[in-house]
This record gives C-alpha cells, sequence and structure tokens, in this order.
C-alpha cells in the first residue's frame, strides 16, 4: 500500500456531515481525498472496506495512507487541530471526471439512454448485499455514498465511497447487528429504477449470492495482510480486532443472515 507526502498547501476543504476531508496533493503529483480522524479506528473501517471491496470486485477509488505535513494546512482558516495529523491519514484517489450521486442525479437515469450507459449497473446490487454484510449505517436513500464517473463515449462507472459507519458505526464494540431496510440503498427511487422490470433479476440475485461466499471466504483469507497494513499511528490492536472481525463477519449464522435478508429487501422493495 502506498505511503505518499503532501507536497503543497491543502486546496479545500469538504464540508460533509462526517469528518470534512482535504484535497491535498501529494509526492505523486496526483490529487487525494484526505480524511484525518480523531477516532484512528474510523480510519481503519476505511482501510479495511476498501481493502475488502476490492476482493468483491467493486469499484472503489484507489487508496494510500498520507502524510500530511503540518505546514501544508492552514489551520487557522479550517479550524483543525494539527495533533490530527502526527499520524498516517487515510487517502482515496480524487477522480475529477465524478459527480457525488443525489437526488437529481438519479432522476437523470430515468432517461433510458443515460442508464444504458452504466457500465457496471448490478454492482449496485453488489454494494447492497457488501454493506448489509458490513452492517454499513450510512449508505441510504438520504446519503448513497456512491459516485458516477463519466469515461469514455459518454459511458458511466458506479464507485462506493466512504465506509467509516461500518460495524454499525460501533467498531464492533456490542458485536454485530442486521441494518434495516431503511439503511440500505435497496430501498431507494434508485435502486427502482435500475431493476425494476428486469426480467434478469432473479438470476443476477443468484449470482451475486453464490459470489458472496466466495468473496467473504477470500476475505477471510486475506484478513491477515488487510491488519498488517494498520499503521503503528493509529493505536489499533491488531490480535483484538482480528478476533473482534473473525467472530463476527464470518460465522455462518451471520453469513446466512444477510442473504436472508438481501433477498427480503430485493423481494420486498424491488420485485413487489
Amino acid at each position: 500500500m502506498q505511503i505518499l507526502q503532501t507536497i503543497e498547501e491543502v486546496h479545500r476543504v469538504f464540508n460533509t456531515s462526517g469528518s470534512s476531508p482535504l484535497l491535498v496533493t501529494c509526492d505523486d503529483f496526483r490529487d487525494w481525498v484526505c480524511k484525518y480522524d480523531r477516532a484512528p479506528k474510523n480510519l481503519f473501517n476505511e482501510l479495511l472496506a476498501a481493502k475488502f471491496a476490492k476482493i468483491w470486485g467493486i469499484n472503489i477509488p484507489e487508496v494510500a495512507l498520507i502524510n500530511v505535513k503540518k505546514e501544508h494546512v492552514p489551520f487557522s482558516k479550517f479550524s483543525i487541530q494539527p495533533n490530527l495529523f502526527d499520524k498516517e491519514c487515510f487517502g482515496s484517489l480524487y477522480l475529477e471526471s465524478s459527480k457525488e450521486v443525489d437526488h437529481s442525479l438519479v432522476h437523470m437515469f430515468e432517461d433510458l439512454n443515460f442508464r444504458e450507459k452504466l457500465i457496471n449497473k448490478d454492482d449496485f446490487l453488489k454494494i447492497a448485499l457488501f454493506d448489509i454484510w458490513l452492517a454499513n449505517e450510512d449508505r441510504n436513500h438520504n446519503n448513497f455514498n456512491l459516485l458516477v464517473e463519466i469515461g469514455q463515449n459518454k459511458q458511466s462507472f458506479l464507485y462506493a465511497i466512504d465506509h467509516v459507519s461500518i460495524f454499525n458505526s460501533s467498531y464492533l464494540n456490542y458485536g454485530i447487528s442486521e441494518i434495516t431496510e431503511e439503511d440500505s440503498i435497496i430501498k431507494t427511487k434508485f435502486a427502482k429504477i435500475l431493476f425494476n422490470n428486469n426480467r434478469y433479476l432473479v438470476s443476477l440475485v443468484d449470482i451475486l449470492v453464490g459470489n458472496f461466499y466466495l468473496c467473504v471466504d477470500e476475505c477471510f483469507l486475506r484478513l491477515d495482510e488487510i491488519l498488517n497494513l494498520i499503521p503503528d499511528s493509529w493505536g489499533v490492536d491488531k490480535l483484538q480486532t482480528k478476533t473482534s472481525i473473525v467472530g463476527n463477519l464470518f460465522t455462518e449464522s451471520w453469513k446466512d443472515n444477510c442473504i436472508e435478508n438481501f433477498r427480503r429487501f430485493i423481494q420486498t422493495f424491488i420485485i413487489n
């Protein structure tokens, strides 16, 4: 995993309801969306979910660890505490040609021509199942946490972003709980637009369910490799974290519950 360093002053702060990430340029001469946090476990959630998403074949922006030089942060302008940059930050490559999905963009997908240019449409449901498995409470009708990137020939691609709220936003301190229908992007107008009257939907769901078990098994096999990427500065107890993750994400009962809820959400909010 790349470890980068900023080379000039922060360009902007993204005013979000969460961590208000920074847009920075690093020594690879590319721009990155950089997250810093008082709670390093939030950064860990981002790292873990990003690596798991790659195993699942879900599009996410390229990720890296970033050392932000304090002289590059105008603290008085942005009201950010300097000590937040005593540790590595979590960076996602800035996709300049992308747009964050909101209700105005969802409306555009009602146009069949626009919708048919979405190359990885099926990934919408894969991301929904991924969220159910990780108990991600923060991708829903109010906050899609998806990007659409427009590529060549105006073809578009979905990217999943922002996974700080996996594990029910509690870092597995209280075990793991099923997300509600309100916490799923399956219960959205976007899902209806993409998959309503899709005669292949049942077959697609069966394929996603079959791949689910393979992807989860691969995540388990690569868990140690991923945990070894955690910077010491984050202060994460890797052994305890592994024990918690294995005892929650990888049990047969949890996997079966995830599939049951996935199918139920599909039936209730798309097929019906």
